[in-house]
């Protein structure tokens, strides 16, 4: 059967059929750099890693674009915070998700533009609809004429008698725009700023680019004017997505995109994770606790479209099934590169590559299974729990060779869906290290009041050894690496 994907511009599954055979156009929105990234990102860029792999894994060519956020008020406001200007910021929050992606095992894009760097095609962009009676200039603000785009609110569903406002936060208070504005869905392709702010010259003065504007030029300068889908979290589909659209098929008189999928939130306590809400967990922190394969089946054992509710209880109980998969992963042969990350033999794994396991009929009724729940809309839930049902069928065999065969499938399925399946049982974390170095210091203070200097001496040689020098205080022993 064919890939099926939900489309939310027509609100139905549909048939994946690219605009050009064999090849795909995807485009995710990446992160505003701004500040540490939460769990909630961490859902968003697996399931987009997870949906760009098994395109790929279907034998797909994919372009997979996924743009940073660069300029933005909340950059400007929080460097104005810090004392520290926009693009430090910038480019501290922008290392960091880096950082948090590779330890999350995401794949890296294969363009990741940046907006900063296509300021001049927002320009030019804007100039055009300007110029097309699509856009108007009102005190050096350039806004989105939203009553000459007749389907505009068909994406998010909207009634545009019911909105009030289609833009994002403003360098003018809304009270203001209402006398510069023709309509108040009126959204800002360029926003006038005085020039003791950060911004750019341009023909209607100085002031920086809206955010919507930010990734319909980045799209087309990248990807061109249409691409197969256009995806992000469902918190984007109004109004960012939705202006977006408005904005590229004014000016070129075609969709934006053929397929728009969206993925849902993570909750805690039934509201959405979220910065502005003060209940999320950074992606640092959590892998602090958890391994990222943990985190990603936490995330993928729910279909992308249905929200996850967070808690400490459903990250333990995600942490002790996966034991079940590497468990059973351990069954194969060792090889050198697998860790599943790109460019791993994992990542390159395709359905030409599991021909070799169609000889076998448990493995060939595995895959048919796995594959008919990723061509259901990416369904991951079902896909783990098919890769739940080899791991037990890995575990009760008895036959050597049936078992090697059957682990080294398991290990090639799942790093479709990003997971390592490496063996961190053994891996201790810094509390658990602390606090058995703590217990050795006083079990040698107990020998030592004891006057068993031979055990005391013992436990400070053998730790020594390890690289951890142990050193009497009048406060007691305390210790340092060597």
């Amino acid at each position: 059967m064919p890939i099926q994907v939900f489309n939310t511009l027509t609100g139905k599954k549909e048939e994946f059929v690219p605009l050009e055979a064999g090849k795909v156009k995807l485009y995710a929105c990446g992160p505003t750099v701004y500040d540490s990234s939460h769990l909630g990102h961490a859902r968003m860029a697996i399931v987009w890693d997870v949906i760009q792999r098994y395109l790929r894994f279907s034998g797909l060519q994919v372009t997979f674009v996924r743009n940073i956020t660069d300029i933005d008020d909340k950059i400007i406001n929080r460097s104005k915070e810090l004392k520290i200007r926009p693009d430090q910021l910038a480019r501290h929050y922008l290392y960091e998700f880096w950082a948090d992606m590779y330890a999350l095992n995401v794949a890296p894009p294969d363009i990741e533009p940046r907006a900063t760097e296509y300021l001049q095609q927002m320009i030019l962009m804007a100039e055009d609809l300007v110029k097309k009676g699509k856009a108007y200039e009102a005190e050096g603000d350039v806004y989105f004429d939203v009553s000459g785009c007749a389907d505009y609110g068909k994406l998010g569903k909207k009634n545009i008698e019911d909105l009030k406002s289609g833009a994002r936060e403003q360098v003018r208070s809304q009270n203001e725009l209402k006398e510069v504005k023709r309509n108040p869905v009126d959204f800002a392709l360029w926003k006038s700023a005085p020039e003791t702010e950060t911004g750019w010259q341009s023909p209607w003065g100085f002031g920086r680019p809206g955010w919507h504007l930010e990734c319909s030029s980045m799209i087309k300068s990248v990807l061109g004017e249409t691409i197969d889908i256009h995806g992000g979290g469902e918190d984007l589909v109004f109004p960012h997505h939705e202006n977006e659209k408005a904005q590229s098929e004014s000016l070129h008189d075609k969709p934006l995109a053929k397929y728009w999928l969206h993925n849902s939130f993570v909750n805690v306590s039934e509201e959405k994770m979220s910065k502005s809400l003060g209940n999320f967990r950074t992606i640092a922190d959590l892998l602090r606790d958890y391994s990222a394969d943990t985190v990603r089946l936490f995330i993928l054992q729910t279909h992308y479209r249905n929200p996850i509710d967070f808690s400490p209880e459903s990250m333990q109980a995600a942490k002790q099934a996966l034991m079940r998969l590497v468990r059973a992963a351990l069954f194969a042969e060792t090889e050198e590169n697998g860790s599943g990350f790109y460019p791993s033999k994992h990542y390159s794994f395709d359905v030409k590559a599991a021909e070799k396991y169609k000889g076998d009929k448990t493995l060939s009724e595995f895959h048919n299974e796995f594959v008919a729940a990723m061509d259901n809309d990416f369904n991951t839930a079902v896909a783990i729990s098919h890769l739940f049902g080899l791991a037990d069928k890995i575990s009760a065999s008895k036959n050597d060779a049936e078992r090697k065969l059957w682990a080294k499938a398991l290990k090639d399925y799942a790093g479709v869906l990003g997971f390592t399946l490496a063996d961190t049982r053994k891996e201790v974390d810094k509390n658990s290290t602390e606090q058995v170095l703590s217990l050795l210091l006083q079990l040698r203070q107990d020998a030592r009041a004891n006057k068993d200097f031979k055990t005391s001496d013992l436990i400070r040689n053998e730790l020594a050894k390890a690289g951890i020098n142990v050193m009497d205080t009048a406060e007691g022993p305390t210790w340092e690496k060597a």
